[in-house]
């Protein structure tokens, strides 16, 4: 706590005009796998469209995911949505039992939310926080029963009072000190004590896996000033709006990539009906979590409006107000 005081980071969310629960829960939902450094704009950006939560009622799910494109993750922006719905046609307390109701929020934002707001004793556990105790008390994830014994110990830690500032300095000392990748043991001020210092053994240690690299073809289809796009329903990229693609493959040991991407415009084009030359633009690549994947971009230019399905035609400014994904974004660059 000594440390915390003199170490704290200055967030935007600590600022006392900020310690209400639509300000902190707009923070924590976008700390969810993203590093503070990313979230920092997309914060600042959110509150100033939508200060409060009585503005963030009238948001509609297309806006916040406008608000959101290049931050990733969007099934939480889906779930701030359906957050705010229920939150506006239901009543709600600051305690963890009743916030786990609401879309999106689980064990770890229901208990950081009351614990930063009221300063209730509930036990804050995320990944951060779970790395300092795995690594104090020297625990190896593989045994059998290492997840209750993490929560076991974080919940006798957890302090009756000022459990604000204590759940609040694990994660800064997990941020600052404490990383997952090269930890800072020297300057630690629990390190004394530290069963590991930061070094595991190798048999604790995940193996880094390779990622999968897969390939697909992306299609640039227009008609004077106007594209033709897809509002996606896909899990990957659901609500966002995309230029129609082929499904994404791995490619087989025996076959050249040249022929591969052949073999997908052709199948694609036959799908749809469009006997019509095409050309080709260039390459995006771009990694997803856990795949690397790298499109083909081709151009089709009409002379008449076709139907295709699922796929509408829209005006290339209109498209500009839509909201993508970083994907999108780079497609659109190059072309």
């Amino acid at each position: 706590m000594g440390w915390y005081k003199i170490n704290k980071r200055d967030l935007p969310w600590r600022k006392r005009e900020n310690q209400n629960f639509y300000r902190i829960w707009i923070s924590e939902v976008m700390l969810q796998q993203t590093q503070v450094k990313a979230a920092l704009p997309y914060y600042n950006k959110f509150l100033k469209k939508w200060p409060d939560l009585d503005s963030f009622y009238k948001a509609s799910l297309e806006e916040i995911l406008y608000q959101w494109q290049g931050l990733g993750y969007y099934q939480r922006a889906k779930n701030l949505y359906l957050g705010k719905e229920f939150i506006k046609n239901n009543k709600f307390s600051i305690d963890p039992n009743n916030l786990k109701k609401i879309p999106g929020i689980g064990d770890y934002i229901s208990c950081s939310i009351p614990a930063i707001l009221e300063d209730q004793s509930c036990t804050v556990l995320d990944t951060n926080i779970k790395r300092i105790i795995k690594r104090y008390f020297g625990l190896n994830e593989k045994e059998k029963g290492y997840k209750k014994t993490v929560l076991e110990i974080a919940s006798k830690l957890t302090p009756q009072k000022n459990n604000r500032d204590y759940c609040q300095s694990l994660m800064d000392l997990a941020n600052i000190v404490c990383k997952a990748k090269s930890p800072e043991c020297k300057i630690c001020p629990i390190g004394e004590k530290c069963r590991t210092k930061g070094h595991e053994s190798n048999k604790n240690k995940k193996i880094s896996k390779i990622k999968k690299r897969k390939f697909g073809v992306v299609f640039l289809i227009e008609f004077n000033s106007e594209w033709l796009v897809e509002h996606t329903k896909e899990k990957l990229l659901e609500g966002l709006y995309t230029f129609p693609m082929t499904s994404f493959f791995e490619k087989e040991v025996n076959i050249l990539e040249k022929k591969l991407y052949e073999n997908l415009v052709l199948e694609w084009k036959k799908k749809h009906s469009l006997e019509i030359n095409h050309r080709k633009i260039d390459f995006v690549n771009h990694s997803f979590s856990h795949f690397h994947l790298k499109l083909l971009i081709v151009n089709i230019k009409l002379n008449k409006k076709v139907k295709l399905k699922d796929l509408q035609w829209m005006k290339i400014h209109k498209f500009e107000k839509k909201p993508v994904s970083t994907l999108v974004k780079k497609i659109k660059k190059i072309i």
